[in-house]
């Protein structure tokens, strides 16, 4: 056959890449797992060592199981009682919103010179700002369940006037007079609190595992 004529059949014919039928073994599928766990273990070397102690390695593993065996109780207690609270909001169709978060945060700035003093100091007694915040939504939270019936008498004002007449605040009268409307209420207000909690906390259905 001409050249040519070969050239044209060949240029007409149909060209198909060859059908590989391959399906992955159980053993490829170790293999590639096993790759996967050093790939993670080489870029992500806190998720499984802590730390090294001359070279010998604290497991996070290890970590994690102290941390739950002294910390698990205090740590679920807490969260517990913030669920029941945020629950109980809900049925009230109380909703905190992040305005009065920040409002609150800016007045704590200012009350302690600034954001990096409030993050130092917070950093002083093992907090973080993400934990303030959280502590904030829920002071606001207890405050609008139950800071109404918490509102001070005339009487009871007047009476921590007098117990702390000798204070230096009280050299500000109209000062002072805030100051002490402020903490009769958060005082009613606590034990408010702590009382209505404990009936919350005691009908609640409650499983730990």
């Amino acid at each position: 056959m001409p050249r040519k004529a070969i050239a044209e059949k060949t240029a007409s014919s149909d060209f198909k890449l060859p059908i590989i039928n391959y399906k992955p073994t159980k053993r490829d599928y170790i293999i590639a797992a096993v790759l996967a766990l050093l790939i993670l273990a080489f870029y992500k070397k806190s998720w499984f060592v802590a730390a090294l102690v001359n070279n010998q390695p604290i497991t996070t593993a290890e970590l994690n199981q102290q941390l739950h065996k002294k910390y698990k109780e205090q740590v679920l207690s807490q969260m517990i009682n913030e669920e029941l609270l945020s629950q109980e909001a809900a049925k009230k169709g109380i909703v905190i919103q992040q305005s009065q978060i920040d409002e609150k945060m800016k007045k704590l700035e200012d009350q302690y010179g600034g954001a990096e003093t409030l993050s130092a100091i917070l950093s002083q007694q093992g907090m973080t700002r993400e934990d303030l915040i959280n502590q904030t939504k829920i002071q606001l939270l207890v405050e609008a369940l139950y800071g109404a019936e918490a509102s001070p008498s005339a009487e009871e004002v007047e009476k921590f006037m007098e117990d702390n007449k000798d204070t230096p605040e009280a050299t500000d009268s109209a000062k002072f007079r805030e100051i002490a409307l402020e903490e009769t209420k958060q005082e009613k207000l606590s034990k408010l609190f702590s009382e209505r909690f404990q009936v919350i906390k005691e009908a609640a259905k409650i499983q730990i595992f």
